[in-house]
């Protein structure tokens, strides 16, 4: 905390300091000392408190915010996911495109043969939208004898060649393994797409990217992400190797964004077990809060499913090409895989760990809100803050329940336009214009935080928050009017509820007295501004431990 006789080091005032405090207070100054906030107030007030040396910057009407939050971001994968380590696929429309990007396509992890390619969604290329679906054989002729993996953008199947295929022993009497599917063509061969935990019997075969590649290219993603105005994230899906690089960056103070880790030891398969988790949780030793305020161990990612455009999400109303879905846990039938997912929430729970759940479908939402709500009975820990990841499908009933049981909604506003076209495809258009439901979550009283997801979409905050107010990119953001937020709600989801999800309200998301001095400069007026300029908005100024971690020349040199 910051002494009452500290003198301020940095000024910012003459512009709009938005607190997002629980009144949503706002002031023209805010003075910095050292990593702390000192004061929030008037101009005369905060430059008063200016010492020997301290800048002092007009902001010239700006606006300043608590450093953005994203509340599920997968940090690693993000740095990774484009040039120079792998094709990033997300903005091909033709397979001719695809086809030249992979024929032109980078070495591989540490150097190897391996062709990596991430961010492909179906309903963007034609070939890949129509029968037969995304096949092997539209990429086996430009990659060849060389093995190539293309990960979809949702990460929960890739479109693998021959040549991999070959490599990882895979064919036409290859067993689905639990929690996956290896899909097959008329004849029953293998089509190359792999759904699920059915990744990982070609991902074992990948080689590892070197310590230097995975540690520069997260360092390099934490510069892009403070270009944006981003201080925090929550990364929800940290191995014990990807932790040790979090450490290593950490130890050599690498990092320019706060890292909140959700630990996982099964990735790439989502499908794990209560026996293999009891064991991973009985070595460990961790729980919620272990780490500094840079880098700290927040709880455990689950999957209850898949994902809608995948027909793997577990639904209560068929797709429109049949099915439900299914619960990605072991089991034999619905009721084994229901049990698993209670058994796997309760250890968790019980070794103090809070527990992230994806879920997408709304009966999969509905089993981890039980899983939660027995944990808490059975061993009350009100200080939980458990939460369902993306919520794409609800059921209007468990609004309820959730608010009653403190069980939050990590939303994920960005895929209403990132998705659209696929997610419309695979639930049709009026289920799509209802899912990650923020207003309606908030208006029946659960804490909502918002998300990218990234690199499943790019990580622009500006643009989910003009998406939940109604102005999203068109044809397939139009949130309905009763489940819109309020410019003030759209901004606490980015930064104040990301916080005390990570129960760090008491460090940072607000900017008041004796807080981490986590801000970004906006150059424009964000409460006054259109709505359809939102996402427009434009970061003049982030720092992050009132240390400068992006500036981008508007304003006078900090750095």
């Amino acid at each position: 905390m910051v002494s009452m006789a500290a003198q301020a080091d940095l000024v910012l005032h003459g512009g709009t300091v938005l607190t997002v405090d629980d009144d949503f207070t706002t002031a023209p100054a805010i003075a910095l000392a050292g990593d702390r906030i000192l004061a929030v107030g008037g101009d005369d007030e905060c430059r008063a408190l200016a010492g020997p040396g301290a800048r002092v910057v007009d902001l010239g009407g700006r606006t300043v915010l608590p450093g953005i939050n994203d509340a599920h971001l997968h940090l690693a994968m993000f740095g990774l996911s484009g040039p120079p380590y792998s094709v990033e696929m997300g903005g091909f429309r033709t397979l001719a495109e695809l086809r030249d990007a992979l024929a032109a396509g980078p070495p591989g992890p540490a150097g190897s043969a391996w062709l990596v390619g991430e961010g492909w969604r179906e309903a963007n290329i034609p070939e890949f939208d129509g029968a037969p679906g995304p096949h092997r054989d539209l990429i086996d002729p430009v990659t060849g004898d060389r093995p190539a993996i293309l990960h979809h953008a949702s990460r929960h199947s890739v479109l693998v060649n021959t040549t991999a295929l070959r490599l990882a022993g895979i064919t036409r009497d290859t067993p689905d393994p639990e929690g996956g599917q290896i899909v097959r063509d008329a004849a029953g061969e293998p089509t190359g797409l792999l759904l699920e935990s059915a990744k990982g019997l070609v991902t074992a075969h990948v080689p590892e990217h070197t310590a230097d590649e995975r540690r520069d290219a997260i360092a390099a993603a934490m510069r892009t992400l403070n270009s944006l105005g981003i201080t925090s994230v929550t990364d929800p899906i940290v191995w014990p190797e990807l932790l040790r690089d979090y450490t290593a960056l950490r130890v050599a103070d690498r990092m320019t964004v706060r890292v909140n880790a959700l630990l996982h030891w099964d990735w790439p398969s989502p499908s794990s077990s209560a026996d293999r988790l009891a064991t991973a949780l009985a070595h460990m030793g961790a729980a919620t809060g272990l780490g500094d305020e840079w880098l700290r161990v927040g709880g455990c990612k689950l999957f209850a499913d898949g994902v809608p455009t995948q027909c793997t999400a577990w639904v209560y109303e068929a797709y429109p090409a049949g099915g439900h879905g299914h619960l990605v846990t072991p089991g034999a039938d619905d009721e084994a895989r229901y049990d698993e997912l209670m058994r796997q929430i309760e250890l968790v729970h019980r070794h103090r760990l809070q527990a992230q759940v994806h879920v997408c479908g709304d009966r999969a939402a509905d089993a981890a809100a039980d899983g939660m709500i027995r944990a808490q009975a059975a061993d009350p820990w009100p200080m939980a803050r458990h939460a369902l990841i993306h919520g794409t499908l609800l059921d209007e009933k468990l609004y309820a329940r959730l608010a009653e049981h403190d069980i939050g909604v990590i939303t994920s506003s960005l895929m209403k336009t990132h998705s659209g076209a696929s997610m419309t495809r695979s639930i049709g258009a009026d289920r799509w214009s209802r899912a990650f439901p923020a207003g309606a979550l908030l208006a029946a009283g659960v804490l909502v935080a918002d998300s990218s997801d990234a690199p499943v979409t790019f990580p622009d905050w500006r643009r989910g928050i003009a998406t939940f107010v109604g102005a999203g990119p068109r044809p397939y953001a139009e949130v309905p009017g009763d489940l819109r937020l309020t410019r003030e709600q759209a901004i606490r989801l980015w930064t104040a509820a990301g916080a005390y999800l990570e129960h760090a309200e008491h460090r940072k998301g607000t900017l008041a007295p004796g807080l981490l001095a986590d801000l970004v400069v906006i150059d424009e007026d964000v409460m006054s501004v259109a709505d359809e300029d939102l996402a427009g908005l434009t970061p003049a100024l982030t720092l992050a431990g009132g240390r400068p971690v992006y500036e981008s020349g508007t304003l006078p040199a900090l750095a």
